[in-house]
């Protein structure tokens, strides 16, 4: 993963355009919150000028999700679907939304974090400015992104990594039941970015694949 992270950073300076908004998307427990974290490391030692933003920041807290396991959609695209399984549902998407925007204008945002700690939403905001790269942890908003790297990982491999990751959490049976219903869902039916700048095939996890970029 190291050599890819090199690879994604030197590809990310070749963009001319500033503010260069980044995205690094997959499907939760890819491994793409990893490669985010050693790609940052490769900014910080070059002392670039840079924001880090996570869209799990904007989740609504965990006890305002419950109740939408039995709340369903009566028609439409999701007729028969729950709320809980639509994966927006559960994001302050007009806040993640307003953020976007602020930076794309060249002005600070703020927003208040969601901490997986705790399931709820902080009451201590936090500031973002602009700057040159503002990258994203981030399975959603990718039309707004200037540049897309994609970490590809099957259901399969994405539900073993989520049992032993989250079992401080929730049951297997919980973890497993969320990625078919919600995770796979957004996946599968709306499909994955399909222009992805740089597309990485990390299902072996120790053996990473470049697939296109």
């Amino acid at each position: 993963m190291e050599d890819i992270a090199e690879h994604c950073y030197q590809r990310i300076l070749t963009q001319t355009k500033r503010p260069l908004f980044i995205a690094v998307t997959g499907d939760s427990g890819s491994g793409k919150s990893y490669l985010v974290s050693l790609i940052e490391q490769k900014f910080k030692q070059a002392n670039l000028n840079y924001t880090l933003i996570n869209h799990d920041d904007f989740l609504i807290s965990r006890q305002d999700r419950e109740p939408m396991k039995s709340i369903y959609y009566q028609n439409g695209q999701f007729a028969g679907k729950s709320h809980w399984e639509i994966l927006e549902n559960m994001f302050r998407l007009d806040e993640y939304r307003r953020v976007i925007k602020d930076l794309k204008d060249g002005k600070s945002s703020q927003y208040n974090p969601y901490s997986r700690d705790t399931g709820a939403v902080t009451h201590t905001p936090r500031i973002v400015k602009p700057k040159d790269f503002i990258i994203f942890d981030t399975s959603m908003m990718l039309d707004d992104m200037d540049f897309v790297i994609l970490v590809d990982v099957t259901q399969e491999n994405i539900i073993k990594t989520k049992v032993m990751r989250d079992s401080d959490i929730r049951t297997p049976e919980a973890i497993k039941e969320m990625h078919q219903k919600v995770q796979g869902y957004y996946w599968e039916d709306r499909g994955k970015p399909s222009d992805a700048d740089i597309i990485i095939n990390n299902n072996a996890f120790k053996d990473v694949k470049l697939v296109k970029g």
